[in-house]
């Protein structure tokens, strides 16, 4: 299985290679929204310029670092009839799609770290104060929060088995999750009707929860309730994702690709 992963990492990088511009792109269009937003609460709260700078530079960080396009890969390829190609393959499509998260969110990685770095050094605000422990609390939250993601796009993309254009449907989601999850601002500064609904569904745990753990936010009583939460929706999902693999199997009849 190990090598067969290095297999597949190494095709995706190739495959990433072969499209940097598309990358490149894609990259600069992801972190657009998050510094407009930035700016515009930054007017409104002038004398929080400073955290809400360290905030959204956070946000286009573990943004980047949980993301999933998923649901628009299956999307396509189930209606098209291409996903038949990798149903006869040795291993599971599931593997696949991992392996492409993996390799772009490693590109990322990559790219922003030495960005942060720099900019760190020349503008204050963006220097963190974490502990020790608030870093591993920090980096296993962002890989808790990648696996949400994931797993709530591949099973939305599994209703491509059912739906002819389930895009739609997860753009509805994807709205949701642009308020509940921090993207558009501090759940802090949110209603109150809506801080209690974030505390519960998923979506705060794929951006904000990260976030408040290295603000110092979340700790102590508040950081065991966020991970168990977040370990109660990852068993969830995965649930539904195992069911609605195995109706989709049923459901299949494609040809094509």
């Amino acid at each position: 299985m190990i090598r067969k992963y290095i297999a597949l990492l190494r095709m995706k990088y190739i495959e990433m290679l072969a499209y940097r511009l598309a990358t490149f792109v894609w990259m600069t269009g992801a972190i657009t929204q998050p510094l407009i937003t930035m700016f515009v609460w930054m007017n409104i709260h002038p004398e929080e310029s400073e955290s809400f700078v360290f905030y959204f530079m956070a946000v286009i960080f573990v943004e980047r670092m949980t993301s999933a396009w998923d649901v628009w890969e299956l999307d396509r390829e189930i209606r098209e009839g291409t996903f038949s190609n990798l149903l006869l393959r040795p291993l599971h499509p599931i593997h696949w799609a991992i392996a492409e998260n993996i390799v772009y969110k490693w590109l990322f990685l990559v790219i922003l770290v030495p960005v942060w770095t720099v900019g760190a050094a020349f503008w204050p605000a963006l220097r963190p104060h974490m502990t020790g422990s608030q870093i591993g609390w920090f980096l296993l939250a962002v890989v808790l929060g990648a696996a949400l993601r994931f797993l709530l796009s591949y099973s939305c993309g599994l209703l491509a088995f059912w739906v002819t254009k389930v895009a739609a449907v997860y753009g509805v989601i994807d709205v949701i999750s642009l308020f509940l999850s921090g993207r558009i601002a501090p759940l802090e500064l949110l209603p109150p009707r809506l801080q209690e609904w974030s505390e519960w569904l998923p979506f705060r745990y794929m951006i904000s929860f990260p976030i408040e753990i290295a603000t110092g936010a979340a700790d102590g009583g508040e950081l065991v309730r966020g991970f168990a939460i977040a370990g109660g929706w990852m068993v969830v999902l995965t649930a539904a994702l195992q069911w609605l693999w195995r109706a989709g199997m049923r459901k299949n009849q494609a040809v094509g690709g």
